[in-house]
């Protein structure tokens, strides 16, 4: 009888195996799938060794403000987080975010959790804009479910890049771009979380 218990529990159904595999390959291609980011911009600026974040009460993804001074770290950026208003006048620049989210749930699972689909980083000096960058949710969604430190690393690459501020240094329609993005960030810091 033990035998035979023993015997069945190391049979898997084709029905089992086949999600199985289905399952491993929609992960294994969104996490080959490349990240979606609108145009970023930096322009010419000293070099930030200590940046302030100003909190965003309205950001719901726990791990957004760890992932994001981690990453910052890495870049050998420190970081501190601050309520709107109250950042110290010796704050070498200011970064500003909004997070926009849906609900959904993952593959073969009913719970429901968020996922991120819009970031935006601004980054300013003394009113002036130094960078920015945006991710946006692709048609496709194939990194939906990536980890938000997926989703933030190409942001902070162009924002924090010397080589792409060289490259964005002499672009003509930066300060043109600079108010769009910066309209675009208010706009989107007043929506809220969807359920979808």
């Amino acid at each position: 009888m033990a035998l035979s218990l023993s015997a069945c529990s190391l049979i898997t159904s084709p029905l089992v195996a086949g999600v199985q595999l289905a399952s491993t390959a929609v992960t294994s291609i969104a996490n080959m799938a490349p990240n979606t980011s609108t145009n970023g911009m930096a322009h010419p600026h000293d070099e930030l060794r200590n940046i302030c974040i100003e909190l965003n009460a309205n950001v719901i993804v726990a791990d957004f403000i760890p992932e994001l001074q981690k990453q910052l770290r890495d870049r050998e950026v420190e970081s501190r987080i601050y309520a709107p208003g109250n950042a110290p006048s010796d704050c070498e620049a200011m970064l500003y975010y909004t997070v926009l989210t849906q609900w959904g749930s993952p593959m073969f699972t009913d719970e429901l959790r968020p996922y991120i689909t819009d970031i935006n980083l601004l980054l300013k000096k003394n009113g002036k804009v130094l960078a920015n960058a945006a991710y946006r949710l692709d048609g496709m969604a194939y990194d939906k479910w990536s980890s938000t430190g997926r989703k933030l690393s190409p942001l902070l690459n162009k924002m924090f890049s010397g080589e792409n501020m060289t490259q964005w240094q002499g672009s003509g329609d930066g300060a043109n771009g600079a108010a769009r993005f910066e309209q675009d960030v208010s706009k989107r810091a007043g929506a809220t979380t969807t359920r979808n």
